[in-house]
């Protein structure tokens, strides 16, 4: 009896021991058999390194930490336990009504907080800059033929102000962002074709029962992006392509399941399907995955190509461009490798590009000169 005390008291004493070793290096021991492969960081995971560098401590260090065994459960539980005491998930913050929204600045993607509290604007020589930067971009691309223009979609801050939380409701000084104001100089002082879409989506806010973006994700949802798409189509027209403008109304809006969120992993929120040209089919190809994505139609009802060069905003719009273009072409705004652009321009022909880019990386157009400063080859 006295030695199974004795054992109980050994083990009790080396439980804290036990307890650390297994929490240290269980996720170690167990990527030996499975790992994580899926990240809640909206984002792609890293890979693996194949090579021997100078950097194969740091590339390895940053695939595990990538894909250890547990990682999303591990997060899922943490974040789970931050929204249930209401506690801010880092670039993530809680609105009133059930709303979220993105800090982005803490993961270096754009500065949503700056262009809602409407107090710092471009400089003239930064919009000096802008302009000359993306003048030289229109030269590039419409020197394959091609017409050229901006799109700008809002951030979700500036379009449901209402729910942000009431302290930096407060604080706000103008409704005017710095895009906004940047958009305007641009439109007034050069003959870069430029629209935001900001003016529409509220307009257009009010007429519908329906959120345009999803309460827990950084996005707009299907309702969202056909008006962005109808008010893209009006400005086509405005430029000589044929376009299909078919406004938006509440009987073509039905739900259509719920989805999850990128700001809240554990809830999902509903989306929504339009009704717009229902017999209409389209082929989709991932020619190079996640760079260039090729969208064809037998049957089209316009015969144009669109080269489509945008942000994950760009995705939600596809689908209603590809029912009604005989080719949709898209590829990443902002790469610095014109080869890359002009294999594609030589390749696909477009009759327009339209760059496209939510607002709060509008800021990263002052400095896309870097990119075109030489022009075309």
């Amino acid at each position: 009896m006295k030695k199974c005390w004795q054992s109980i008291k050994r083990l009790y004493i080396s439980l804290p021991l036990i307890v650390l070793l297994i929490a240290l290096y269980y996720p170690f021991c167990a990527n030996l058999f499975f790992s994580n492969t899926e990240l809640l960081d909206n984002r792609a995971l890293k890979t693996k390194p194949q090579k021997l560098t100078s950097r194969f401590s740091q590339e390895y260090t940053d695939y595990y930490n990538d894909t250890f065994a547990g990682r999303e459960k591990l997060i899922v539980k943490y974040i789970k336990l931050r929204q249930k005491l209401k506690i801010d998930t880092g670039q993530y913050f809680y609105g009133q009504n059930g709303w979220m929204f993105y800090d982005s600045i803490k993961v270096n993607n754009g500065n949503t907080l700056l262009d809602y509290y409407g107090s710092v604007f471009f400089d003239n020589d930064e919009l000096t800059k802008m302009k000359q930067g993306l003048e030289a971009e229109k030269t590039f691309f419409e020197g394959y033929g091609g017409k050229y223009m901006i799109v700008v979609v809002p951030n979700k801050e500036n379009m449901y102000t209402e729910y942000m939380p009431e302290r930096m409701q407060k604080i706000r000084q103008s409704e005017v962002s710095r895009s906004d104001a940047g958009i305007i100089w641009l439109q007034q002082n050069s003959q870069l074709n430029v629209l935001n879409l900001k003016p529409f989506l509220l307009a257009e806010k009010e007429n519908f029962k329906y959120p345009l973006y999803y309460q827990k994700d950084t996005h707009w949802n299907a309702i969202g992006a056909y008006i962005g798409y109808q008010k893209i189509a009006e400005e086509l027209k405005k430029t000589g392509i044929h376009a299909d403008l078919q406004p938006l109304t509440s009987e073509m809006i039905s739900p259509s399941g719920l989805v999850g969120q990128d700001m809240h992993p554990t809830d999902k929120d509903m989306s929504y399907a339009i009704d717009y040209q229902s017999q209409k089919t389209y082929r989709k190809t991932d020619v190079i995955p996640n760079k260039v994505i090729i969208y064809e139609n037998d049957n089209p009802v316009h015969k144009e190509t669109l080269l489509i060069a945008g942000d994950s905003f760009a995705g939600g719009m596809l689908p209603y461009f590809a029912k009604v273009y005989r080719r949709v072409v898209n590829v990443p705004a902002g790469v610095k490798d014109l080869g890359f652009y002009e294999d594609v321009l030589k390749k696909y022909k477009p009759d327009i590009t339209i760059h496209e880019l939510v607002e709060r990386y509008f800021c990263r157009l002052v400095n896309v000169g870097k990119i075109y400063k030489k022009g075309k080859k």
